[in-house]
């Protein structure tokens, strides 16, 4: 009895000291990845000897770069490691004179945040043709992935926990992965031939305002809400901690939530993007860039029905009312059209259409250009840039005249129709009516604009419903890329003027 006690006692003192040592924080673990030169990656955690040294080393085949110090201030330490272009495995050594951990089997390329609601959530293994892609999956070792556990909290934190630890594909968790994000990094992997780390931080049902600091509350005055949609319990919980991530970019899949408040949102999304780059820059010791690239996707269709309903304005705000990405307002984004990718008989619900592999497709083209700078890579569909009106018709130049335009049928547009010919489209008192797509050329189309009668031509749309068309049978696509033109809309025609894209 006496001797089992003694064991017991030297447990207890063993596993108590374990809580006085240097530790790493929760979002380190073994075979991860670490973003790869030239940014530096940066390390940090906690330790108990005020003023004392941490230092991290790397070793492996092919290390680069000399070992690294931080000091230990108020019980925490940051520091950042060489920067590394071979992609390992690698171990970390970090140590001080409390002890020392390690990181195993760590990979070094381009680290990716997926966040948003459910259909970033959405499984992997609910995809179509899931049994195929999920064993495809496994022949990309070089992918990790870790996700956050879901938790809110009311004030900033600077810990979390994960429920998906870094792995790589295996059969135990690449099922419940996101889709969206794993794809996209599957894609991305084959064109650039180096690791993708992923890190989702991701909850189904949750609106832009539980994401956001208090930042953006103040740019987009908004009353606040409780529960899981209060202003920045998302964010307090799941992206504040992860701050100090050196990161290459970010994706976005959100705004189901938030749907029927267009002019709100537009000003929320610019600004969380806004904010978390300039958080994410100071707290990653200005190693994730301030203007780090950022991908999102526009709603897809929904139900299978006519009705705008509330996605249509949803979808031009999160463009901040430009159309495109990246715009002014929204400097380095890029955005994946998903209107014309519908899934009617989703088991999951139409809102959660099972097609991510056409979204994670079109949002690796923008990744590739606007991330990467390979400017030959198409990744925008066919944008209007001129208006001719003529008797009883409207002509639109897309692209500047450069389009190449395939038509897939002739609905989709919209003219509305106004008393005056000075007036802006007012939605209360003048009539949007359908406008049949007449003819086209290489890069224009023509519609009749009959239906308005005697009165005047003030605006158009093009897809303004919340499921405009069945699975990519949208009017317009450009021939080469198959890319749809994205969802329009101007309340204030200028014939012979149109919008400048940025590309």
């Amino acid at each position: 009895m006496a001797s089992a006690c003694v064991l017991i006692f030297l447990l207890a003192a063993f596993f108590h000291q374990g809580d006085c040592v240097l530790k790493l924080a929760t979002n380190f673990g073994d075979h991860m990845v670490l973003q790869r030169a030239p940014q530096q990656a940066v390390l940090w955690g906690t330790a108990d000897t005020e003023g004392d040294t941490i230092t991290a080393k790397i070793t492996g085949q092919g290390s680069q770069g000399t070992p690294t110090t931080a000091k230990v201030s108020h019980g925490k330490w940051k520091l950042e490691l060489p920067a590394q272009t071979g992609k390992g495995p690698f171990t970390v050594d970090v140590s001080s004179s409390d002890g020392h951990v390690m990181l195993h089997d760590v990979l070094f390329g381009d680290v990716w945040l997926c966040s948003g609601q459910s259909n970033m959530y959405f499984g992997f293994s609910s995809v179509i043709n899931a049994t195929a892609e999920l064993h495809h999956a496994l022949q990309f070792p070089d992918i990790r992935f870790t996700r956050a556990k879901r938790v809110q909290s009311a004030t900033p934190q600077d810990t979390m926990a994960f429920d998906i630890p870094w792995t790589g594909p295996n059969s135990r968790y690449i099922g419940s992965s996101s889709a969206v994000c794993w794809l996209f990094a599957e894609y991305l992997h084959e064109k650039l031939k180096y690791p993708i780390g992923l890190v989702e931080s991701s909850w189904g049902g949750t609106p832009v305002e539980a994401w956001s600091p208090p930042q953006v509350f103040t740019a987009c005055a908004h009353h606040n809400k409780r529960g899981p949609g209060a202003h920045g319990v998302l964010y307090n919980a799941m992206i504040h901690p992860l701050l100090s991530t050196t990161l290459y970019g970010a994706l976005w899949y959100q705004g189901e939530a938030n749907s029927g408040h267009p002019e709100l949102y537009g000003c929320e999304i610019s600004n969380m993007v806004k904010q978390w780059r300039t958080q994410f820059h100071q707290q990653s010791l200005q190693q994730t860039s301030n203007s780090f690239p950022f991908g999102y996707v526009q709603l897809a269709g929904n139900a299978h029905n006519s009705m705008v309903g509330g996605f249509p304005g949803e979808r031009w705000a999160q463009t901040a009312n430009y159309g495109y990405n990246p715009n002014p307002a929204m400097p380095k984004t890029f955005m994946a059209v998903a209107m014309d990718l519908p899934d009617y008989n989703s088991p999951y619900g139409t809102i959660h259409p099972r097609y991510k592999q056409d979204v994670a497709q079109r949002l690796v083209l923008g990744a590739l250009n606007v991330a990467y700078g390979q400017k030959d890579v198409v990744f925008q569909g066919p944008f209007p840039s001129a208006f001719m009106e003529g008797q009883h018709t409207l002509e639109i130049q897309y692209d500047h005249g450069h389009a190449k335009l395939t038509v897939r049928n002739n609905k989709g547009f919209e003219v509305c129709c106004s008393v005056s010919n000075m007036t802006h489209c007012d939605d209360r008192h003048d009539a949007w009516v359908a406008a049949l797509l007449t003819k086209h050329q290489t890069s224009l189309v023509t519609l009749g604009t009959s239906r308005c009668g005697t009165r005047h031509v003030v605006g158009v749309r093009y897809e303004w419903r919340t499921s405009p068309c069945d699975f990519k049978q949208c009017s317009l696509y450009d021939s080469a890329s198959g890319l749809p033109a994205p969802p329009y809309i101007s309340h204030d025609l200028k014939p012979n003027q149109g919008p400048e894209i940025i590309g």
